[in-house]
């Protein structure tokens, strides 16, 4: 249960480093997305599901909002990252009309298997329910989106890492270590499917893989940061 929290805050702790840029009107969908990916972990968090769930008429709708927060986080950062490594074939497998189909399709079977377990044990992820096959169907499937986001990323981000920049091979291999690790989560997700207690063992792979990511994010953004005082000084 602690490693909910640890994972919680040091997303929060790397989102907030691009909060001064977003209020300036700067990088806001990729300040959105950070937020969006932020909310989707917290709300798995033990202490903040069991204050909400009580709130809401369905019970576990606090998990299915979850899960809808992380699939837009990852939209929206999947569709940023494409555009800066100037992938078009990514972008229109995330953001265009396929990337649309599959988001849909994928949260629409969210939804689906959520309406016939929904009124399981209230606690994240039904994990007190895994015995329940529709239980870890449901899990999987929000892995699915991720490894699906991943799969159109990495032959970008794997050119990024030949990069002739440092900071960009630094940024590239960060984000190929994190979507790497997603679509190695949506493999242990389909293992649960058989054999249920790989499940705790995945989950903290689904954190890495988001703080992986996290940190690419972050490293880009200073980088960016760093470049543009310095070329500020050499001409002003």
């Amino acid at each position: 249960m602690l490693i909910a929290y640890l994972f919680a805050i040091i997303l929060l702790a790397l989102a907030l480093t691009r909060l001064p840029s977003a209020i300036r009107g700067r990088n806001i969908n990729v300040m959105v997305a950070a937020t969006a990916i932020v909310i989707a972990f917290v709300l798995i968090t033990p202490a903040v599901y069991a204050a909400l769930n009580p709130l809401l008429p369905v019970p576990n709708w606090v998990d299915l909002i979850s899960k809808l927060a992380l699939f837009v986080g990852l939209l929206l950062a999947g569709t940023q990252i494409a555009r800066a490594y100037d992938s078009a074939n990514a972008q229109r497998m995330i953001s265009g009309l396929p990337g649309i189909i599959m988001f849909a399709a994928f949260f629409i079977a969210e939804v689906f298997i959520f309406a016939y377990i929904h009124d399981a044990t209230p606690v994240p992820g039904m994990e007190a329910d895994l015995a329940d096959p529709l239980v870890r169907v449901y899990a999987a499937i929000a892995t699915a989106y991720a490894a699906y986001v991943a799969i159109a990323l990495i032959p970008a981000l794997l050119h990024g890492t030949r990069s002739s920049e440092r900071s960009s091979r630094a940024t590239s291999l960060l984000l190929v270590l994190g979507f790497g690790l997603a679509i190695v989560r949506f493999a242990l997700a389909l293992v649960t499917l058989a054999y249920v207690p790989v499940y705790q063992a995945a989950q903290i792979v689904s954190g890495v893989a988001a703080v992986f990511v996290a940190l690419g994010l972050t490293n880009a953004f200073f980088s960016r940061v760093i470049r543009t005082r310095h070329a500020h000084r050499i001409y002003v």
